[in-house]
C-alpha cells in the first residue's frame, strides 16, 4: 500500500487531551501527536528510537531528567528505553513523533 486514506488512519487517544493520528509501515511508524494546553503524557519508557518535530504550539518535554521548552521546528531525538514525557503544554500544540520499529500498541 503505497497512499493511506484518511479514512484507513489509525486514531487513539493516548492520556486527557492528547491525541494521535498514527499511520505504520513495516518498519517505521508516524504519529501526529495533537495536544491541548495543560494536557500531559506521562513519564514513561519503550524500547523503540522516537523523533520528533514540534509542527505548532509549546510544550515542556522532559527526557532522561533534562527538561527543554521547544517551539514550532525544535525537533528531539529519544534513545531507546530512554525515560521521557511532556509535563507540561503551554498552547495548543502538534508534533510529528517517527518510531521505529513500529509500536504496536498504536497500530
Amino acid at each position: 500500500m503505497y497512499f493511506i486514506e484518511e479514512t484507513e488512519v489509525s486514531k487513539k487517544t493516548i492520556a486527557p487531551g492528547v491525541d494521535i493520528r498514527v499511520i505504520s509501515g513495516e518498519k517505521a511508524q508516524m504519529s501526529f501527536v495533537s495536544l491541548a494546553p495543560g494536557s500531559q503524557v506521562p513519564m514513561h519508557r519503550h524500547p523503540h528510537e522516537q523523533i520528533g518535530v514540534v509542527m505548532e504550539g509549546s510544550f515542556d518535554l522532559v527526557v532522561d531528567g533534562q527538561r527543554k521548552t521547544l517551539g514550532k521546528g525544535d525537533t528531539y531525538v529519544i534513545p531507546g528505553g530512554v525515560e521521557h514525557g511532556v509535563v507540561e503544554v503551554k498552547t495548543p500544540s502538534v508534533a510529528l513523533d517517527i518510531f521505529s520499529p513500529p509500536r504496536e500498541e498504536y497500530r
